[in-house]
């Protein structure tokens, strides 16, 4: 079985523009595409220009050979309400998907700021197993006036320029998108380089913050370094997640003295030059890593307090040599979802995870609104809009079908979660329209809000049962449950949980739907 994935393309659109090298050459001088922008009230952010992003992006890597049966793989966090606001059907892939006649395997992922990292590991995933011969792995992700509403709700936005690891003020959004082409055998092809390993927890502790001591982050590192067949001490720089916020880079940097102590490798973000791209960052910041290594040189964290520091080297202003084998990039999303992706100069080794076989160990269906209530914790139930209830409640019911209470239950790292939606958060989407149609956005619930985002909704239903394995979010309209039942089936049968939980929802329409899943040795 091929390990070690090679990333044979890369396209960048960021605020820089439309060319990948020179979003990489700006970045490394320690320039930034974020500003004050007039459309958001002054707000720092880094837009795009390019209209039909992704079509643009899909040009500029090599599709004219891409042979049969490749697929394509999506993160983005806005396809929900993009499709709520259009009336077209929930496929964001399918205008790419008819241009360049891609026949494979096809799935979108809205697991928050993790959602294209997501999407990257189910897509090494299905080339490690041979069932495609390349991957199109995107993330995109637009800002508007209700993503910034709902940042703003949470005191979240920096009102300077973000300095993450050091100020800490709070995080500057940025528009993204970006496209890597992945290949299990790129044959004379150049080689920028290979993606090794990763690794998916969730944190179990709150929707929206991490918990202090980054344990989530610190497990997915771990597994994903084990992954690729490296230790620590192998790791030669780490491309942090580094938003900017209090919480998010306190709790990172414990993580990473957990795992490297005192003297890790250089970290840096890039989030203070993009913006954070949300649910494009995992891929967006895959790429920058990918040239990192490709050209031994480590990206800079920009606007740095030097009466702050934090105590690791963060790559301070401007890029520097350095010769990098091994990198690390870390991605963490509202939910408590963590992703974690190693990167090589070299493809791994194939460790030899012995393959398991997966059966279906419990279920429940709730056909509404009506009959979810009661069936989940009551603290929860003014918190959540009706996908969440519907999620909630087909959860909590096929967990107690498979036999699992408090006292007998799979270890919390061993089971994980695959929630999947065909149209989303649909009471969420039009509440906050309306409220934007009052203009009182300025009035809309922190607690609430977040609703909006796919992994919330997945991240209540980890935190009710305390699943601290893999967590995903699929949302690829009609096939979403498919997708997710896949998903899930491949992170049990390569060992990364020992029990995943599949919840389908959907405001209009079936209901929730909730299987269990086991792995067991084959």
């Amino acid at each position: 079985m091929t390990h070690g994935i090679a990333i044979t393309g890369v396209a960048l659109a960021t605020g820089f523009g439309l060319s990948a090298e020179d979003t990489w050459r700006r970045v490394a001088r320690g320039e930034t595409a974020v500003h004050a922008a007039g459309r958001f009230g002054g707000a720092y952010v880094a837009e795009l220009t390019e209209q039909d992003t992704l079509w643009a992006l899909a040009q500029r890597l090599p599709v004219d050979d891409l042979p049969p049966g490749t697929g394509i793989t999506l993160g983005t966090n806005g396809a929900p309400e993009t499709a709520w606001l259009t009336g077209f059907p929930y496929a964001a892939l399918d205008p790419i998907v008819a241009k360049l006649g891609i026949d494979g395997p096809r799935a979108v992922f809205g697991t928050g700021c993790v959602a294209s990292a997501n999407a990257l590991c189910h897509a090494v995933d299905l080339l490690r197993a041979g069932r495609v011969p390349a991957m199109l792995v995107g993330g995109i992700d637009l800002l508007n006036v209700t993503t910034m509403a709902t940042f703003s709700s949470w005191k979240a936005l920096d009102a300077a320029p973000s300095g993450p690891y050091s100020r800490s003020g709070g995080v500057n959004l940025g528009e993204g998108a970006a496209f890597l082409l992945l290949e299990a055998d790129p044959g004379d092809k150049e080689v920028i380089a290979y993606v090794n390993g990763y690794g998916m927890t969730a944190d179990a502790f709150h929707i929206t913050a991490p918990p202090p001591s980054g344990e989530g982050l610190f497990r997915a590192m771990r597994q994903a370094l084990r992954d690729a067949g490296v230790t620590p001490a192998e790791v030669d720089y780490v491309n942090g997640h580094g938003t900017g916020t209090p919480a998010n880079d306190r709790a990172e940097l414990t993580a990473l003295r957990s795992l490297f102590g005192s003297g890790g490798p250089p970290l840096s973000s890039s989030k203070p030059q993009l913006g954070h791209t949300l649910g494009a960052a995992g891929v967006v910041e895959a790429a920058i890593t990918a040239f990192a290594i490709r050209d031994a040189e480590l990206p800079p964290t920009i606007n740095v307090d030097p009466e702050r520091m934090p105590g690791w080297d963060v790559v301070p202003g401007t890029a520097r040599p350095a010769k990098v084998d091994v990198a690390v990039t870390n991605s963490i999303a509202f939910g408590g979802a963590n992703c974690v992706l190693v990167l090589g100069s070299k493809p791994a080794a194939d460790p030899g995870f012995p393959a398991r076989e997966v059966s279906t160990v419990g279920g429940a269906v709730v056909p509404d609104a009506e009959a979810a209530r009661g069936n989940f914790p009551r603290a929860y139930a003014s918190r959540v809009d009706e996908l969440g209830a519907l999620a909630l409640a087909a959860a909590h019911l096929a967990w107690a079908d498979a036999g699992y209470t408090a006292e007998n239950r799979p270890e919390p790292e061993h089971a994980g979660l695959v929630f999947a939606t065909a149209s989303g958060p649909l009471a969420t989407i039009e509440e906050l329209h309306a409220a934007q149609d009052r203009d009182e956005l300025h009035l809309i619930s922190p607690v609430t809000a977040p609703n909006i985002v796919a992994s919330v909704t997945a991240g209540y239903v980890s935190l009710t049962l305390g699943l601290k394995g893999p967590l995903s979010a699929v949302t690829s309209g009609q096939a979403s449950e498919e997708i997710a039942l896949d998903h899930a089936t491949n992170l049990l049968t390569t060992g990364r949980a020992d029990v995943m939980l599949v919840v389908t929802a959907d405001e209009r329409g079936p209901g929730a739907r909730a299987r269990v899943l086991r792995g067991e040795p084959s």
